[in-house]
């Protein structure tokens, strides 16, 4: 509950300083709101008692404070008993401004008088009986509402009441300002989009091109409803950043916060800022036919999109954007279309690469095997013609043995010397065929394998780098009385 409180009244705080056009220390110190957290208080004696606070800030808050405290605690705010207590001039319009203060009007009528003098001062008549009420507007307030009041003009002003206490005059302290009518919208509309184009600001030469995978994007709207949502719900994943500054997007008091959210952003490391809000009625987009508001985006750092619903007349901040479409989901689209191509892309070259690839693979793959089988094919081939050539010598040796002891005993010495030349020769052939083997099984895969070498192969490839596997892999292992299929679990590089 606690923290509940500070954040309404910070908010608050916030409001009050767009309102006021004040830094928010000079309308509540950060140790004042704690204080007050602390405290709560109920009533005027308890308020004023809080250090940073007093009789003019209750005059001009108390109520409001008050009223922010009961809402967290359910305690009964103590009005303040004026009973049988005699006031002061001062302390009775302070009275009267406490009440009057916290209480934001909109009140419809002509204007007349106008006189703007450093600020505006008029009054607005109500045609009916003649009633008129004073009315005062910052300068800056005025230039923000984008009209050229004159006299005799039906507006809707926005503010709140309030006494000046030197001359005791009621005033109504007008925040913004608003014309009445569709026909005079309309006109005003048509004025300013005029004067705008013959100064070029919506020319397309000046508008920036979006930026290529952009991340960080300033949103500016209501946090509100379902512009926000669409939004998000239809950007894709691409690792954006993005970072909302929660305005109105409606009525004369937007526009105010429409320019601040558009300064806020202006000291950001954006790569876009975009602008959303559903569609409406010309009335309802007024603030975005603002002049003050059209050119705060002139020349902004980044891109801006505008997303923006309409239908016959367009916004004039539309217009001025670097890109305006009709809904957010527009919007999200246009952010995804550099991000969307790059990855079909990606897919394009990925399956071109692979397609000029598979035939080469495949032959080298072809040949590969091809040529382990041959030699296996031929030092089988060996082997058998070792073995049938070792058959025919021993029956020959067999077939000579016999011969030689049959006629031993006749020719003894010629049986020697051929035996001896025989067996010279035979030795000689012998040795000659042991080398050529040798020779053959040096090479042979199956020698290698005997010798405690192995064969690795990955995916049905021989393994000659380590370039060729990765961690994880299942390899297989031909040994020489089997094969292992094993997973690699660490890659040494030689480097």
């Amino acid at each position: 509950m606690e923290q509940g409180i500070i954040q309404k009244l910070k908010d608050w705080r916030a409001q009050k300083s767009r309102d006021e056009h004040l830094e928010v220390f000079k309308i509540l110190h950060n140790k004042t709101i704690e204080e007050i957290n602390t405290i709560l208080p109920r009533n005027q004696e308890e308020f004023v008692a809080i250090k940073g606070l007093g009789g003019k800030k209750f005059s001009k808050y108390g109520l409001e404070i008050l009223a922010i405290v009961r809402e967290f605690t359910g305690v009964e705010v103590e009005e303040p008993d004026t009973s049988g207590r005699v006031l002061s001039v001062s302390q009775y319009l302070d009275l009267v401004n406490s009440i009057l203060n916290p209480v934001r009007v909109s009140v419809q009528g002509e204007i007349s008088s106008f006189n703007f003098n450093k600020h505006a001062y008029f009054s607005i008549r109500d045609p009916k009986d003649g009633s008129v009420l004073s009315c005062f507007m910052w300068s800056t307030d005025y230039e923000i509402s984008n009209i050229e009041a004159k006299d005799g003009m039906e507006v809707i002003v926005h503010g709140f009441g309030d006494v000046y206490k030197p001359n005791g005059k009621l005033s109504l302290r007008c925040l913004s300002m608003e014309l009445v009518g569709e026909g005079a919208l309309q006109k005003a509309y048509e004025e300013l989009k005029k004067k705008l184009t013959e100064e070029g600001l919506f020319a397309s030469e000046r508008k920036k091109d979006l930026p290529a995978f952009p991340t960080r994007i300033g949103v500016v709207t209501s946090k509100y409803g379902a512009v926000i949502q669409d939004l998000l719900m239809n950007l894709g994943k691409f690792g954006y950043h993005l970072q909302l500054y929660d305005t109105r997007v409606e009525g004369a008091l937007a526009t105010r916060e429409l320019l601040q959210a558009i300064q806020f952003f202006r000291k950001e490391p954006l790569d876009l800022l975009v602008v959303i809000r559903g569609g409406g009625s010309l009335e309802s987009l007024q603030a975005f036919n603002n002049e003050t508001l059209i050119r705060a985006i002139l020349d902004y750092p980044v891109p801006v999109i505008c997303g923006i619903g309409h239908d016959k007349d367009v916004p004039l901040f539309c217009l001025t954007a670097d890109l305006a479409v009709s809904t957010p989901t527009a919007v999200a689209r246009e952010i995804n279309r550099s991000w969307e191509s790059a990855i079909e892309k990606i897919r394009f070259f990925e399956s071109n690469i692979l397609n000029q690839y598979i035939p080469i693979l495949t032959k080298a793959k072809g040949i590969i095997e091809k040529s382990i089988l041959q030699s296996e094919l031929f030092y089988q081939k060996v082997q058998e013609g070792v073995g049938r050539l070792n058959h025919v010598m021993i029956a020959i040796l067999n077939k000579f043995h016999f011969l030689t002891e049959k006629w031993v005993t006749k020719q003894s010495d010629l049986t020697k010397q051929i035996l001896t030349h025989f067996s010279t020769k035979l030795e000689t052939i012998s040795t000659q065929i042991d080398h050529q083997v040798k020779e053959i099984q040096k090479s042979s895969p199956e020698k290698q394998l005997r010798l405690g070498y192995s064969i690795l192969f990955s995916r049905e490839k021989v393994i000659k780098s380590i370039h060729q596997v990765s961690r994880e892999e299942k390899i297989k292992i031909k040994v020489n009385d089997g094969e292992i299929v094993s997973t690699i679990n660490e890659i040494i590089s030689k480097g």
